[in-house]
Order: C-alpha cells, then sequence, then structure tokens
C-alpha cells in the first residue's frame, strides 16, 4: 500500500483546528494489508519419458537361464540414466554449481494502522453528509464514537444526549449504528433490560421520548463502572457506552457525566450521498478496531488531564481525551469545544425560572431577613422579569414548587403563609445551587462564619 501522509493539524486563531487537505481524499481507502512480493515460481521440470520394460525382460531370462549372464557390462546397462534426464531436449540438466538457493518468502508486513486524526475526520465526514449537525456538534460525537472502543480500558463512559427534532435524531442514531463498537438500537430503556443487553451489545443507542427522571439516574450511574447493580444475589456492573435520545424538549432529566446535543428544527432538504459514503461506512469500522487493538494499553496507561475545565467537564473530557493517542491537537479542540458548551451552559441555566427564582431567593436572603414568604419570593422573581422585558410571571405556588425541585422546600411559617426559613444548612444548600447555576449573588460571608440574621432584622423586614 503506498504510505498515507502524516496528519498533522493545524490551531487557527480561533483554537480551531485545520486538516490536511490529503484527509479529503478516500485514498485512503486502499486493501489494510500492502501487497507482498513473491519470488517467481520456478518452471517445472519437464515430464519424463515413460520407462523401458527391456531390462526387466533380460533380468527375467537370465534368472531362467534363457539368456546368457554378460562377461562385461557397458556403461549404458550398468548405470542407466536417470529418469529425469531423459527429456525432450527442451531443458538441460543443471550442475550442483548451478543450483540457485530456494527463495526465500517476504515477511508479511503489519496491517497500516489509521491515526487518530484520520478517525476523527472519516466519522466527522460522515456525519455531516448524512445528518444536520453543525461542525462543533459533528465534532464532538466524533470523538464519543471513537471512545466506545475502548470501553475496557475506560472507568467513566460519557453518556450522549440528544434533543430536538426526532426525525433528526433517529438519523445520527443510525449514523452512529454504524460506527460504534457492537452498537444496538433500542426503543425505551427500563432496568429491567440490563440483564438481556449485558451480553447483547457494548453500545446502547436508546430512544426514549419521554425519559423521566428515575431511567435518567440510571443512565447516569451506568457510566461509571464503581457503579454496581443488584442482580438477586449478585452485584454486576452493566456500565457501556450510552446515546439516547431524549425528546424535543432540551430541558431533559440531567444524566451524569453527559454530553448534551440539541438538534434545532431544520426545512433543509437531505443531500445525495456521495460516492464515497458506502466505502467509508463499511471500512472505517474495520480501521477503528484496529486503531483499538494498537492503543489499548497506551489508552490503559494514559494520564491525561484537562486543564481548564470545570470538575464535572474534566470527568467527561478526560476519558475522551485519553483514547486519541498521540494526537495532543485534537485533545486541545476537545477542550475548546467543551469550554463553547460550558459557556453556553451557563448562559441557559441564568435563563431559566429556577435560576431565576434562586437569585431572588439569594437576594432576599442577603437582606438580613430570617426567613422570607413564598409571595415575597414571587414579587422578588416578577421584578426581575420586568426589568428584562419579559411578560413572565409567576405565583407564590409556582415559585414554592420551584424551591421544592430544587431541593429547598418551602415550610409553614406562620398564618400569613409558607416560606423558607434561612437556617444555616438552608443558607448552605443556596450557595451550593448558586455555583452550579454560576450567580455571584452568595459572595458573603456570613454563612461561612454562622452569623445568621438577627429575629429584630427579620421582623422588621416580613410582609404580613
Amino acid at each position: 500500500m503506498p504510505d498515507v501522509p502524516d496528519n498533522n493539524f493545524l490551531l487557527t486563531g480561533e483554537g480551531n483546528v485545520t486538516q490536511p487537505a490529503e484527509l479529503d481524499d478516500c485514498d485512503c481507502f486502499e486493501p489494510f494489508i500492502s501487497q507482498v512480493l513473491v519470488s517467481p515460481v520456478p518452471k517445472p521440470a519437464p515430464k519424463p519419458e515413460p520407462l523401458s520394460l527391456m531390462p526387466v525382460l533380460d533380468r527375467v531370462l537370465r534368472d531362467n537361464g534363457l539368456l546368457p549372464t554378460p562377461t562385461e557390462t557397458t556403461p549404458e546397462t550398468e548405470f542407466p540414466a536417470p529418469a529425469a534426464a531423459e527429456g525432450t531436449g527442451d531443458t538441460e540438466l543443471a550442475q550442483p554449481s548451478e543450483i540457485l538457493p530456494a527463495p526465500v518468502e517476504a515477511p508479511l508486513p503489519p496491517p497500516r494502522i489509521a491515526s487518530a486524526a484520520e478517525l476523527f475526520t472519516w466519522i466527522k465526514r460522515c456525519l455531516l453528509a448524512q445528518t444536520h449537525l453543525p461542525d462543533d456538534a459533528a465534532e464532538l460525537v466524533a470523538f464519543w464514537v471513537i471512545s466506545t472502543w475502548f470501553q475496557d480500558t475506560l472507568t467513566v463512559l460519557p453518556c450522549l444526549v440528544i434533543t430536538g427534532a426526532a426525525h433528526a435524531a433517529s438519523c445520527v442514531l443510525h449514523v452512529l449504528n454504524n460506527f460504534c463498537r457492537e452498537a444496538k438500537l433500542l426503543s425505551g430503556f427500563r432496568r429491567n433490560h440490563l440483564g438481556a443487553l449485558h451480553m447483547g451489545c457494548k453500545t446502547n443507542l436508546i430512544s426514549d421520548p419521554n425519559l423521566d427522571r428515575r431511567t435518567a439516574g440510571l443512565l447516569g450511574d451506568l457510566t461509571d463502572k464503581n457503579f454496581k447493580v443488584v442482580e438477586r444475589y449478585s452485584l454486576i456492573s452493566y456500565a457501556k457506552s450510552t446515546a439516547i435520545y431524549a425528546g424535543e424538549n432540551p430541558e431533559t432529566p440531567k444524566i451524569q457525566n453527559s454530553i448534551h446535543i440539541h438538534l434545532a428544527p431544520t426545512n433543509a432538504e437531505p443531500s445525495a450521498s456521495p460516492q464515497w459514503l458506502q466505502e467509508m461506512i463499511e471500512r472505517v469500522p474495520v480501521h477503528l478496531s484496529q486503531y483499538c487493538n494498537k492503543n489499548l494499553n497506551s489508552v490503559l496507561r494514559s494520564k491525561w488531564v484537562p486543564s481548564g475545565l470545570s470538575s464535572e467537564l474534566a470527568a467527561i473530557a478526560s476519558p475522551l481525551g485519553r483514547c486519541l493517542t498521540n494526537a495532543p491537537e485534537l485533545q486541545l479542540r476537545l477542550v475548546a469545544l467543551l469550554k463553547t458548551r460550558d459557556k453556553q451552559r451557563q448562559a441557559e441555566l441564568s435563563n431559566t425560572n429556577e435560576a431565576i427564582v434562586l437569585e431572588a431567593t439569594s437576594a432576599l436572603c442577603l437582606d438580613g431577613r430570617e426567613h422570607a414568604y413564598a409571595r415575597e419570593i414571587a414579587a422578588a422573581v416578577n421584578r426581575r422579569f420586568e426589568a428584562r422585558g419579559e411578560a413572565t410571571r409567576l405565583r407564590a405556588e409556582h415559585v414554592g414548587h420551584t424551591l421544592k425541585g430544587l431541593g429547598l422546600p418551602t415550610h409553614r411559617l406562620s398564618q400569613s403563609g409558607n416560606g423558607l426559613k434561612f437556617d444555616k444548612a438552608t443558607v448552605a444548600k443556596i450557595r451550593e445551587l448558586a455555583a452550579m447555576y454560576m450567580l455571584d449573588v452568595m459572595e458573603d460571608t456570613r454563612a461561612e462564619t454562622g452569623n445568621l440574621p438577627s429575629q429584630q432584622a427579620a421582623e422588621n423586614n416580613n410582609v404580613e
């Protein structure tokens, strides 16, 4: 096979990766094992003429006394010519000094193993050719696909969560079915499916548009090999790589250690399949398998740790990046993509009702109150909506349900209604949630020192 040029990705000024033009060709799909030059087969020796029966008849006649024994033998009768020499005259008998040694068969060269850069590029091209994924989402999915081949060496197996248009998500799942390791397309997912799936596949590709919190929690636990599932009298690890379509709503129940891809609706017509697509679909999985076999030990020994990411995203980036052997430029690209996703997630979280309710609750806590009624929090929330120019308004009952969903259940404070009491445990929980939602409203030291608002201050601020 002809040599394939190295794939050295270049970082642009914006941190993006550019790929060499050679990767756009399909010349990479030559046979996986180079052709071996075999020594020419020697020309076969001519067939010998059949042996004469005369010597046999002479011997029989002599033994029976019918033919006298000659007193002298001629060289021709004493040393008959070897049969091989009785040719047709077309071939001369080679002398010993002219016999050449048998040709030594050349050893088979090892198969040409694709690089991580090639695999990444091929998978991305196939995704873009068959789906409407944007470039950055296709790159994240390509990283995830490569990781499914290294499940035996990883402790955390990130989950790929897809939301948005059902048809577009189905197209993505079908592409993943072609490239992920031993993948199966599944309609729905429940805990009692674990036993059947344990031996049946390595990668779950699930469509569950009505994903509930219980199933989301189970899928999150299945991303970590340290979690076991109780099966009668045994503890079994069912962790494996999973991609799931969780419905059209992007605010799906949270799955631990997951990458979220949202597919915006589009009216674009499906494009015609390029000529190279089918060949890639058939051959890229073979390249992935060879790449995995070659680099399994390297991934197992890898200690790569991403920098500049939150602990939550670093837990996802680390297993994905370890699978990119000898590809530091791809690891940098992975970190850049996850940083962008982190900023987008912060912006999305800050605009949710939960974030605004939490922001209003935190501000009231810092006002020196001992407690706050739900109607007070609702009023503070609605003032924030009004300041943003939004028409949304929340009632006290809605605020109470939102606080309960955040882990801050309201209680009966007095005959005036329900609310939150700002004791030390509640303030600590508010600070924790504020950090999760990237809010900067709890930069007060009173929660750390335990100096909570006084009863007099609370009475002065109560709304009767």
